[in-house]
């Protein structure tokens, strides 16, 4: 059995998402653990699997969210928003550096005795660490793929592709212009300590900037998606690896509030993720939302607003609406009817293991491609989150909870995500490309 070591993004989303891989390869048999900044610990808090920080002068505990905090501050200026974000790209760039050429990390690593690390595939530097002391490294992607694909437009893009010849021309348009991106002076910070790297280790894995919503090159190991082929586009090319959805549909939860658990009413989840600073300047969605189920008393909302939202911002709630900071999402998808989501991978994913159609508001990052693979896979209905209005919300909810195709087609996908984790295709994927590996550098 091998000991396999997972390094995260200190990120809820990004670690939460590894939940259900590690125990798969923990019920094989395998030695799991984590490394990851010092914010990630309270995110494994009560797991069994040892946690070494990493990277504690650079990016000290309560760093994240205090960054957070700040950035969500409505009374922050533009220019200390600027200090804000200059002193981020700050630590950042100390960050890498020390990823690619300190010793303190370089130790961690030896210290790890790790037979395969598997990096989160957003921020790709550990695996070219992990060249110098001998140790395999895959890129774990906890979203799709960032790589560069001539038939799927970037996850950033709202487009869905048809085929013809004008979508194609601006799929090819999008990745070229991400691209040249890099080439600006943000990206050419990253790129001058990946480039002194490979002078100084010639021999290292090969990669490009062919990608986006990456911190560093797209490297050529194995690229694991913790997903299935099914929910994503058709692709040009097969060069990563499907995992599954790898979704912890075990994890331990507190109930739903007392005024739902008993209530068989239709039930909405709505939620935007964990990102409180960006969710905080989106209170005319959440109040279109809930003035689009007050005018159906026939229905029952559960919304999660965050931290930087207060539950009682809304005035007076209507008698069938709930307002709370966090909810348990994976109990009350077990009694939804439909969610209204950001389009974050975790959340869809968990949507289709319960069979739950979804209707999406994409903010940032990979959400917009997301959501285009919903309306594409007829699992539900998008939405601009900058253009609220109860009515439009209104006649969504009509739409999807009027029309049985939409639970018909994510059943239908739910049985091939449930079939890919009780298989433990995950684990068993890993273990045939790390035996691969072993073989063939013997």
């Amino acid at each position: 059995m091998a000991r396999i070591v997972f390094l995260p993004l200190p990120e809820a989303g990004h670690i939460h998402a590894t939940f259900g891989l590690a125990k798969q390869l923990a019920a094989r048999g395998h030695d799991i653990g984590y490394m990851a900044p010092p914010d990630a610990e309270p995110l494994l808090h009560g797991r069994a699997w040892p946690f070494t920080p990493i990277l504690e002068d650079v990016l000290p505990k309560g760093y994240q969210a205090r960054l957070h905090t700040r950035l969500a501050d409505p009374a922050l200026t533009a220019r200390e928003h600027r200090e804000v974000s200059k002193e981020f790209i700050r630590r950042r760039g100390l960050r890498n550096t020390e990823v690619l050429f300190g010793a303190t990390f370089e130790s961690q690593l030896r210290d790890s005795r790790a037979d395969l690390l598997l990096v989160d595939a957003t921020f790709t530097l550990p695996v070219l660490a992990a060249h110098k002391v001998g140790i395999p490294a895959f890129q774990l992607c906890t979203n799709l793929a960032l790589n560069r694909d001539v038939a799927v437009p970037p996850l950033t893009s709202h487009h869905i592709p048809t085929g013809s010849l004008a979508s194609n021309l601006r799929i090819r348009f999008a990745w070229q212009w991400l691209y040249l991106l890099t080439f600006m002076p943000g990206g050419e910070h990253m790129r001058a300590p990946v480039r002194a790297f490979y002078r100084r280790y010639p021999d290292a894995v090969p990669g490009d900037f062919h990608a986006h919503l990456q911190i560093g090159p797209h490297l050529r190991v194995p690229t694991l998606v913790t997903c299935t082929p099914g929910f994503d586009f058709r692709r040009a090319t097969s060069d990563h690896h499907y995992l599954g959805p790898c979704v912890d549909r075990e994890r331990s939860e507190p109930p739903l509030p007392a005024e739902l658990a008993d209530d068989d009413a239709p039930l909405i989840l709505c939620s935007l993720g964990s990102h409180g600073d960006r969710v905080r300047r989106f209170h005319a969605f959440f109040q279109a939302v809930i003035d689009a189920v007050a005018r159906r008393p026939r229905w029952r909302l559960l919304m999660a607003v965050g931290g930087q939202v207060a539950t009682d911002a809304f005035g007076p709630l209507p008698p069938n609406v709930t307002v709370m900071e966090r909810v348990p999402q994976l109990t009350a998808l077990k009694r939804a009817s439909v969610m209204i989501t950001h389009g974050g991978l975790n959340s869809i994913k968990e949507c289709i293991c319960l069979g739950v159609p979804m209707i999406a508001y994409p903010l940032v990052f990979d959400q917009p491609g997301n959501a285009a693979r919903i309306a594409h896979h007829g699992l539900g209905l998008r939405g601009n989150i900058e253009k609220p209005s109860a009515e439009r919300i209104g006649a969504q909810l009509d739409e999807v909870l009027g029309n049985p195709s939409y639970r018909t087609r994510v059943q239908a996908l739910q049985r091939d995500f449930l079939d890919a984790d009780d298989a433990g295709r995950g684990a068993e994927t890993i273990e045939r490309l790390l035996h691969i590996r072993k073989r063939a550098a013997t």
